[in-house]
């Protein structure tokens, strides 16, 4: 079932919206959110029905937008192994879950691949996750109601304005590991890019 008017839908239109504090705005398909909420649900079923995956799912204290560091998703999951990860998602973004849940799937997926592999490709498989993690906070904003919460929007921006891989270069990524510092060098433009466009079209003016 499809949430209207309430959480961002267009009467009559079918299109579902985000609002940056700059005034931006995103608009989303409903048939794109539903493939977006498909996407989260198999993800899910992967999680709950592997029998060899073991995590601990569990939500924390309540984050307000300058704690946003903890809600980021590589701080909140602890992937231990390609079968066990940790999750300590902010308590007041339950609905969320299935974001967060997403990015550990992803991450477990990317941790049994290859792991002696160029730091570029380690970027991308981080990319990938961050791709699942949006779909998922999307789908719980815009679908089932979740509260708003504006450090996590900014991914869904950031991946619309192509900019996703210099945020989380920006955001200096954990999951990179012993890369985190060469690719911030090498991908510094990136790093430019994303810069420049949270500054001119994401923030409001005067804002940080």
């Amino acid at each position: 079932m499809l949430l209207a008017g309430a959480f961002g839908a267009e009467p009559g239109l079918g299109q579902y919206r985000l609002t940056a504090p700059s005034g931006a705005v995103v608009e989303f398909e409903a048939d794109r959110l539903l493939r977006f909420r498909d996407r989260s649900d198999s993800l899910m079923t992967d999680l709950v029905e592997d029998p060899l995956v073991l995590y601990y799912r569990s939500f924390g204290r309540h984050l307000d937008e300058s704690e946003s560091r903890d809600a980021w998703p590589w701080n909140a999951i602890e992937v231990v192994t390609d079968s066990s990860a940790a999750l300590v998602m902010p308590g007041n973004l339950r609905e969320a879950g299935r974001a967060y849940e997403s990015y550990a799937v992803l991450r477990m997926h990317a941790v049994r691949q290859d792991p002696d592999v160029a730091c570029d490709t380690l970027v991308a498989r981080e990319v990938e996750a961050l791709d699942g993690f949006v779909d998922g906070w999307i789908v719980a904003r815009l679908l089932f109601g979740g509260p708003a919460y504006e450090p996590l929007d900014e991914f869904a921006f950031a991946r619309e304005a192509g900019v996703l891989p210099g945020l989380l270069l920006d955001r200096s990524d954990r999951q990179l590991g012993g890369c985190l510092s060469v690719v911030r060098e090498a991908r510094a433009d990136e790093i430019g890019e994303y810069r420049s466009w949270r500054t001119e079209k994401y923030v409001a003016r005067g804002g940080r």
